[in-house]
């Protein structure tokens, strides 16, 4: 995920940036952070790369964070842009240009996790990872690689872009993944990426991959239901950002 800061005070800039790779750490994201003092260092930059969120500090000296964040919208309309303010004057003009969020400094470290953690279930983050023990080595793997998860008595065999079997019960790689919507558990010890589901039929949940596996029969109509949910999340989402 790359991060953008925009703010005048060179420190405000560092504390935010130790903030955000303390939560990017706790929720097992790789991260990038990038910090302008300017709007216009800001703007030059972004002309070159793209950012997923970018935090702007309303008051600069120069282009303030309202004139900044309306030439980024002209060449970055999707990006996720969260202004920065010790005063609420300017709440108006900031959701204009379509802002996620508003916090007032000094910023509260449970209000900006809170924040993040919303924009987390809005744009999912394609770089989630999560760490796969295998004997003395600890595997990081892409939720986004993740198809599949099986137990396998005291342990569980994880498909990714390769095939892995760790020595880690099931409910805690539950626990690590049920956070995101993407993730499914069909049946007793069985967790699919409904992004890698075909079709559910019937009592079969049909991989891409060709493989299928047993609907829990109780929950089949559920869980043909989440699947369809999911899916149109997902183009809701595309159109949303199109939009």
């Amino acid at each position: 995920m790359k991060i953008a800061i925009v703010d005048d005070e060179a420190a405000e800039c560092i504390s935010l940036d130790k903030k955000l790779n303390y939560w990017a750490g706790i929720n097992h994201l790789s991260i990038t952070c990038d910090s302008f003092l300017t709007g216009y260092d800001f703007l030059a930059a972004a002309n070159h790369r793209q950012y997923d969120l970018v935090f702007m500090d309303i008051y600069m000296d120069g282009a303030d964070g309202i004139q900044t964040a309306e030439q980024m919208r002209q060449s970055n309309p999707g990006c996720c842009l969260i202004f920065l303010t010790s005063s609420l004057e300017h709440m108006p003009k900031a959701f204009f240009c379509h802002a996620f969020d508003y916090l007032l400094k000094p910023l509260d470290e449970e209000r900006l996790f809170r924040t993040l953690s919303d924009f987390l279930r809005v744009f999912p983050e394609k770089q989630r990872y999560i760490d796969l023990p295998l004997g003395k080595q600890v595997i990081p793997v892409l939720y986004s690689h993740l198809e599949y998860i099986l137990t396998d008595s005291n342990y569980c065999i994880v498909q990714a872009q390769e095939q892995y079997r760790c020595r880690i019960p099931f409910s805690k790689l539950k626990a690590m993944l049920e956070d995101d919507e993407r993730f499914c558990i069909i049946n007793r010890g069985i967790l699919v990426n409904l992004d890698y589901v075909d079709t559910m039929k019937e009592l079969s949940c049909w991989m891409k991959s060709g493989l299928s596996f047993p609907l829990n029969t109780k929950k089949a109509s559920e869980l043909k239901q989440s699947l369809i949910t999911h899916r149109f999340n997902i183009r809701r989402k595309q159109l949303s950002r199109k939009g």
